[in-house]
């Protein structure tokens, strides 16, 4: 079947003011920022490329940093903020309070989680302030599910969405609530039982994703045995409104020599626990991509250092040696930034 993808180079376009700083050589400051509250995790999930940095550096923000940190990112521009991880955003001692200093603050709020600590006493924070939430869920079962995220939690994170879904209905939140999956030759089977549950929950969405980082050029995800349990999964969500989404960056790799920069950093940069800002998310234990430090520098100072400015002028898609997530956001921005001069951009249609 075809799955609809999560397509993040059009919400490039919904910041048109950001695009035409850039089109005139400017500096936009990023819309988006990821943060890092800790590194320490409940979980000990096999598919988790972070694992063995955060296994030995249990960094955490302290919590009057990340609160300075959040009102300079909103005078500054930045209009979402997303705690992840690192580890578990929602086991740093202070996360309720960081959430509500954040939508306090004027950021919209999302949250990518495993949904274990979630609870009654923080429920309506997270219903309230949040504008979406991601629970990482990679099983379907009991079984499969302990046995990619190690941890045997799996009934205890359905009933913390159905408690979520409950307080988001009482409340009249519009909170998103969505679940992604990463699916395995070892838990397929079990995606029909989640989307079930999630179904009868009339959650938001499920996305099911392919590891990117697998050598069979694809194989296993296209196999018509695979898509097999996706329309059988699918076909739960007939009666609710929650749809079956993936996610396709994995697609465009074979595209990194067009774009001429990263126009990516320019709308997404993240945090880490250890307070290091990164040239782009996906720069997580890169260190030569952290321009700078919020234990040290205001965000003001480390976006505008020189090691900012000089990854600006070097970094592009195909020399930076990192996985392009962002391939899509910079083949679309390449367009705009540089069009092609056989084309009249003032003549449409």
């Amino acid at each position: 079947m075809q799955l609809r993808n999560f397509d993040f180079s059009r919400k490039i376009f919904y910041h048109p003011d950001r695009v035409a700083e850039l089109k005139q050589g400017g500096r936009p400051f990023p819309v988006t920022v990821e943060i890092d509250l800790t590194n320490r995790c409940n979980h000990n999930c096999s598919f988790c490329f972070y694992a063995e940095h955060i296994n030995t550096d249990q960094s955490t923000l302290k919590v009057d940093v990340i609160k300075n940190a959040l009102v300079e990112l909103k005078e500054m521009g930045a209009r979402g903020v997303s705690f992840t991880g690192g580890g578990e955003p929602m086991v740093h001692p202070h996360f309720t309070d960081i959430l509500a200093h954040a939508a306090a603050t004027g950021l919209d709020c999302g949250l990518i989680t495993n949904g274990s600590a979630i609870t009654k006493k923080n429920v309506e924070v997270l219903a309230r302030d949040l504008a979406w939430i991601r629970v990482s869920a990679a099983g379907g079962t009991p079984e499969s599910y302990a046995k990619v995220q190690g941890k045997d939690h799996f009934d205890r994170v359905v009933a913390n969405i159905a408690l979520l879904k409950a307080e988001k209905d009482r409340i009249g939140s519009a909170i998103n609530i969505g679940v992604r999956m990463l699916v395995t030759p070892e838990n397929l089977f079990s995606v029909p039982n989640l989307a079930k549950i999630l179904a009868e929950m009339d959650v938001d969405y499920l996305q099911v994703a392919p590891d990117q980082f697998t050598e069979d050029d694809g194989a296993f995800w296209n196999d018509p045995a695979t898509q097999a349990v996706f329309t059988e999964a699918n076909s739960y969500f007939s009666m609710s409104h929650t749809r079956l989404l993936t996610s396709g960056y994995v697609w465009y790799q074979d595209q990194l020599e067009k774009p001429q920069a990263c126009y990516a950093h320019y709308f997404q940069i993240a945090v880490l626990a250890e307070g290091h800002i990164t040239f782009c998310k996906n720069a997580r234990g890169a260190e030569k991509f952290y321009i700078g430090n919020i234990n040290e520098n205001s965000v003001q100072e480390i976006w505008n250092s020189v090691t900012n400015e000089e990854l600006e002028a070097w970094v592009k898609p195909s020399n930076c040696g990192l996985y392009c997530k962002h391939i899509q956001m910079n083949l679309a921005l390449e367009d705009v930034v540089h069009p092609d001069p056989d084309m009249s951009p003032n003549f449409v249609g």
